[in-house]
């Protein structure tokens, strides 16, 4: 390969995180609702869109959010000073507020398998008299956006309209024919509600005048945007209540998404024919019978919000196909969100997504198999499976064959390597050959090691021969081997173990060198055999025990271990939170605290780690701060938090 160029060198990094905000974020296959704020505000909610290549989102404005929670006393807005925010089985979002003689809860939920969510608000007089409140939602449909990797407005027609059919207010996106569609409708028919729907120059001008009438225009009201001025469209639905001493009340909001209006606006009937209470207690019941529970009462939140944050925002269903595609994540606020890498779908959130649901990881290999097969291992794909961001990575080529091993190991769902790849033309088993082949081509002829072009930070390489690649090649080959084996070919299972072998013989002679501790593994060879000191925490050396190809206990392994978490790694985080970094993000990473609970004598370490860091709110960022614990670089990262779901369970349920 010879000496790279400093173009060729080109990184591309992450920016840090300076201005920390709390979101509660929730969604289910359909809709993802990433910014829910600490007011209980909704700033954004998205779906995915295969036409499109990756999300579309429905936001506000920077002055008034999507969707917000209004309560009014007096004729004046109450501001609630404290709101305190937890969860129903460590997904659902839930706040409660206390102010001017009230108890507000605010349950936000998005229930498995239906196309929408509902937001219920329930008001308890404290007051000791009768007090009369005017409540309800405000809205502000300010711009759409696309997201690929980062979010840009779609310049696309906006339309808002009053259906008299299913009683419900419209908001559809169309570039050409329709892209997508949100619609809102009331616990009570609308012309018991005061609502509001046009062009008012604010989000409390529009609820103020819902409060001033009665059942709105008497017919269908087409509000278009010209796109030119940008003018967002309110829309409000308002009631009135007068609570006696020690009274409650309850109002709904349900909200419904679709590939354009009319369907938005019946799936509202439908939301609402459930009814608000029976979509949470489904949802509920759906959720507790996935649940992980573990005996620590703190990690066993932690690890639970992580594994749902992994199955609804790494991967979730087009609102146009109905197919199920994965992502590193549903919200804009990671950055490379809404694309597909094979190392995020299958080495770190597929083993979190097996541990909640095989039917899901089941869908997910059928998918890789399918869509994502004839682009295996190039660097970042559109979620249609073309190619985003070209470049080879061996680990993403290998990724594919360790999740099936993974798979039919834990189900012995042998049936599967007999099915139709989802969005593709072949069986599983045709892409394992294909997969064989590509694997080939990678080989050098002599040393049985395997090149890569990028590293697992997806950044360029100078030694191209890396030991953590070439581990998960020999897992793959043993892969190979197994899947053979199920299908009678002894010949092929007996090639496949001979090439498993050597490879652990070269990485054994070649790829061990005289460290600081004594031998250990290095991080790569160049084309010349000369070694690299290194580690990376998104394919750390640490993971060689977790995936088999050297014992927890052996002298190599745990000199090497010592060298990564020690000063004589150059890329060794100091502080209270201290962890590996990379030059990719140098920052303490959660991920190599998570390889410490798999594997390696330091488990006390991870759990350590985990049990203090707040992270992004607790959900899984890139990186976080050395000092704080809380997120420095790569904030709602959702197929990490499939990962770091797992793991935690593997040692506290081991424990």
């Amino acid at each position: 390969m010879g000496c790279c160029r400093l173009d060729a060198l080109k990184m591309t990094v992450p920016d840090p995180i300076d201005e920390l905000a709390l979101y509660y974020p929730t969604g289910n296959e359909y809709v993802a609702l990433p910014l829910i704020n600490e007011r209980g505000a909704i700033e954004s909610a998205n779906v995915l869109h295969l036409g499109c290549k990756g999300l579309i989102e429905f936001c506000g404005t920077q002055e008034a959010p999507l969707l917000a929670p209004v309560v009014m006393v007096k004729e004046q807005e109450v501001e609630f000073p404290d709101i305190a925010w937890r969860r129903h089985e460590h997904w659902i979002p839930y706040f409660t507020a206390h102010a001017a003689g009230l108890r507000v809860t605010g349950t936000i939920c998005a229930p498995p398998g239906h196309r929408g969510f509902v937001y219920t608000l329930e008001a308890e007089n404290l007051s000791g008299g009768s007090l009369p409140i005017r409540w309800g939602w405000a809205g502000t449909f300010g711009v759409a956006r696309q997201a690929v990797y980062r979010s840009r407005p779609m310049l696309a027609r906006r339309m808002a309209w009053y259906d008299r059919w299913t009683d419900a207010l419209a908001l559809e996106l169309a570039a050409g024919p329709a892209t997508a569609a949100m619609a809102v409708g009331g616990w009570v028919p609308m012309r018991e509600l005061g609502w509001f729907l046009g062009r008012a120059p604010s989000a409390e001008r529009a609820f103020r005048a819902a409060l001033g009438r009665r059942g709105g225009p008497p017919m269908e009201q087409a509000l278009r945007e010209d796109n030119e001025t940008g003018a967002p469209l309110r829309f409000a639905l308002a009631h009135e209540h007068v609570l006696g001493a020690g009274e409650r009340a309850q109002i709904h909001l349900y909200v419904a998404v679709s590939a354009e209006a009319d369907g938005a606006c019946t799936t509202v009937v439908d939301l609402q024919r459930h009814g608000a209470a029976a979509l949470v207690d489904e949802a509920r019941r759906w959720l507790t019978a996935r649940l992980r529970p573990v005996p620590d009462t703190n990690l066993s939140e932690r690890l639970n919000l992580n594994l749902w944050f992994n199955y609804f925002f790494a991967a979730g269903r087009a609102i146009d196909t109905e197919e199920l595609v994965m992502v590193t994540s549903r919200s804009p606020r990671y950055y490379v969100s809404a694309a597909f890498w094979a190392r995020d779908a299958f080495l770190w959130s597929f083993p979190g997504a097996l541990l909640t649901d095989p039917e899901r990881a089941r869908e997910m290999v059928l998918a890789g198999f399918g869509r994502y097969l004839r682009n295996a291992g190039v660097h970042s794909l559109y979620i249609d499976g073309t190619v985003l961001y070209p470049g080879f990575e061996l680990d993403e080529l290998c990724a594919y064959l360790l999740a099936l091993e993974q798979y039919v190991r834990a189900t012995g769902d042998w049936g599967i390597l007999e099915e139709t790849g989802l969005g593709g033309t072949k069986r599983v088993f045709d892409g394992v050959m294909w997969l064989e082949q590509l694997l080939e081509q990678h080989r050098h002829p002599e040393r049985h090691l395997y090149a890569t072009f990028l590293s697992p930070t997806d950044d360029p390489v100078t030694h191209p021969y890396l030991t953590y690649n070439n581990a998960m090649v020999w897992r793959a080959w043993r892969a190979l081997a197994l899947l053979k084996r199920q299908r009678g070919d002894s010949l092929g299972e007996w090639r496949a173990n001979q090439r498993a072998a050597q490879v652990k013989e070269a990485v054994r002679r070649q790829c061990v060198v005289d460290g600081p501790r004594g031998p250990m593994f290095a991080w790569a060879l160049d084309d010349r055999r000369r070694a690299q000191l290194l580690d990376q925490p998104p394919g750390s050396l640490q993971l060689l025990a977790y995936y088999g190809f050297c014992e927890e206990d052996d002298p190599v392994y745990l000199n090497t271990v010592a060298w990564i978490h020690s000063p004589d790694n150059p890329d060794y985080i100091t502080g209270p939170f201290a962890a590996p970094g990379c030059a990719h993000a140098p920052h303490p990473w959660p991920l190599a605290a998570a390889y410490d609970l798999l594997a390696g004598p330091h488990q006390e370490r991870g759990l350590s780690f985990f049990a203090r860091a707040t992270m992004d709110n607790g959900l899984a960022c890139e990186t976080v701060d050395r000092e704080t614990g809380r997120v420095k670089t790569g904030a709602a990262f959702a197929s990490a938090a499939g990962f770091i779901g797992y793991a935690l369970y593997r040692a506290l349920a081991r424990e």
